[in-house]
C-alpha cells in the first residue's frame, strides 16, 4: 500500500471518488462505496482530509475528525477554478486537492451535531412559514380572478375564507370550493407547524448558554441568535470582527487596484442572506422603538444620531454590522453583553 498524507473526497450519496496524495503527488484515484469510505477514514493514518461543501459534508467531516484527521471543507466555487479538463469525479478530486494547496484557501466551517440540529429546526420553521405564505398568496390570486378581494393581513385572510366558502352567490363552483377548503386546511396546518417549531426553537435557545447570551444584544431574537451561533461559533475561522461581519454580508463591497481603494454598496446576494435579513429587521425594530424615547446607552445615543444624519436604512445596517462584531467578540471571549450606560 502506497503512503499518503492527504485524502481528497468528491462527495456523493452512494458512490464517492477518493484520491490519495503524497506531497502533492497523486497516489491513487478511485470510486468507493459509503462503507468503503468509512473504512478508509477509520483505518488510514492521521492525515489531512479535504472535501467540497455540499450535501453530507458536515457528517463526513465529523466522522473524519472523530478518528483524528484534520478536515478542510472548501467552497465549490473556489474549487471550480482549479479543475482541468472535463467535469468528472476523478478530475474533481484532483481539483479539490489542488485548491487545498493554494496559499489563499479559505475553508468553510463545519457544524457539530447540536448546531446542525438547531439549524435544521430553523430551516424547517422557515419552510413552514414560506409554504404558508405561498398558499395564502395563491388563494388570494385565484379568488381575485372571480372578483373577490381579500385584505392584506393574515387575520383578514383567516376571517374571509370561511365566509367566501359559505357564500353561494359568489360564482365559485362546487369543485373549486372543495379545492379551496382543502388548501385552507393545509394553510392552517402549516401555521400550526410554524408555531410549534417556534416554541421548540425558543425552548432550545434558552437551554443553550451561548444563544442565551446572544439574546441580550439589541434586535436579536431566538432565530437571529441561532443564525449568529451557527455563523460565528468557530471563532478561529475569522481573523477579526470585521472579517466576521464581511462573511455575514453587512460590510460594503471593495474594488481596489493600483493603490486606489474603492468602497461600494453592500452586495445584495453575497454573505449569509437570511441571517443578514433577520439582523436588518431586528435593527429596524430597535430604531422604531428608539424614536419614541430617549437613549439609555452610548450605543443607542450613537444610533439615534446616525439615524438623524444618514437615515433609517443606513443606521439599521450599521447596527447589524456592530451586532455581528459584538457577537463575535462575545463568542470568542466567552463574555456577556454589557452595554455602556449613559451618565445621569
Amino acid at each position: 500500500m502506497s503512503k499518503f498524507n492527504l485524502i481528497s473526497i468528491d462527495l456523493a450519496k452512494n458512490v464517492f471518488q477518493v484520491g490519495k496524495f503524497l506531497h502533492q503527488n497523486l497516489q491513487s484515484n478511485k470510486a468507493v462505496s459509503r462503507k468503503e469510505l468509512l473504512s478508509i477514514l477509520t483505518t488510514s493514518p492521521r492525515c489531512k482530509v479535504v472535501m467540497e461543501s455540499c450535501g453530507g459534508a458536515h457528517y463526513w467531516a465529523r466522522k473524519a475528525r472523530s478518528v483524528g484527521h484534520e478536515v478542510v471543507i472548501l467552497d465549490p466555487r473556489f474549487v471550480k477554478a482549479f479543475r482541468v479538463g472535463q467535469k468528472t469525479d476523478a478530475n474533481d478530486v484532483i481539483a479539490i486537492a489542488a485548491a487545498s494547496f493554494s496559499p489563499n484557501v479559505r475553508p468553510c466551517k463545519s457544524l457539530t451535531q447540536a448546531q446542525q440540529s438547531l439549524q435544521s429546526i430553523e430551516r424547517m420553521r422557515a419552510l413552514a412559514e414560506k409554504q404558508k405564505r405561498q398558499l395564502a398568496n395563491q388563494i388570494r390570486g385565484l379568488l381575485l380572478e372571480f372578483g373577490i378581494v381579500i385584505k392584506q393581513s393574515e387575520c383578514a385572510f383567516r376571517q374571509a375564507i370561511p365566509e367566501i366558502l359559505e357564500d353561494s352567490d359568489n360564482g365559485l363552483t362546487a369543485g373549486l370550493r372543495q379545492c379551496l377548503a382543502q388548501c385552507y386546511e393545509l394553510f392552517k396546518a402549516q401555521s400550526t407547524l410554524k408555531e410549534t417549531l417556534n416554541e421548540l426553537l425558543t425552548g432550545l435557545v434558552k437551554q443553550d448558554e451561548q444563544c442565551e447570551r446572544l439574546l441580550e444584544l439589541e434586535g436579536v431574537g431566538p432565530i437571529t441568535a441561532v443564525g449568529l451561533l451557527i455563523s460565528l461559533s468557530d471563532t478561529t475561522h475569522f481573523t477579526s470582527g470585521r472579517n466576521a461581519a464581511a462573511n455575514v454580508g453587512v460590510t460594503p463591497r471593495q474594488h481596489s487596484s493600483g493603490g486606489k481603494v474603492r468602497i461600494g454598496h453592500i452586495a445584495k446576494y453575497r454573505g449569509e442572506i437570511t441571517l443578514r435579513s433577520h439582523l436588518f429587521l431586528g435593527a429596524r425594530a430597535v430604531i422604531s422603538q428608539l424614536k419614541h424615547r430617549e437613549p439609555k446607552t452610548k450605543k443607542e445615543q450613537w444610533l439615534k444620531a446616525l439615524v438623524e444624519r444618514r437615515g433609517v436604512k443606513c443606521a439599521a445596517i450599521a447596527l447589524a454590522n456592530k451586532t455581528v462584531r459584538t457577537a463575535y467578540a462575545m463568542l470568542k471571549k466567552g463574555t456577556s453583553y454589557e452595554p455602556s450606560l449613559l451618565a445621569n
